[in-house]
């Protein structure tokens, strides 16, 4: 079963993700509101190390 990503958007749109652990892949904490469904795709910042993290987890799903 694939791992399920939460996504949580900043208030000026820094794109980070979760695994529903209360803070993000990144050590980021969730405080505040989730504009995730505000914001277009393409004004997102995606986290950088957010994605690499997702990258390992999901690579590693792949390989198993």
């Amino acid at each position: 079963m694939p791992t399920t990503f939460f996504e949580w958007t900043k208030k000026l749109g820094q794109q980070h993700f979760s695994m529903g652990s209360g803070s993000t892949l990144c050590g980021m904490p969730m405080l505040g509101n989730n504009y995730a469904r505000h914001y277009y795709d393409e004004d997102k910042v995606p986290c950088e190390d957010c994605q690499q993290r997702m990258a390992i987890i999901t690579d590693g799903e792949t390989h198993d």
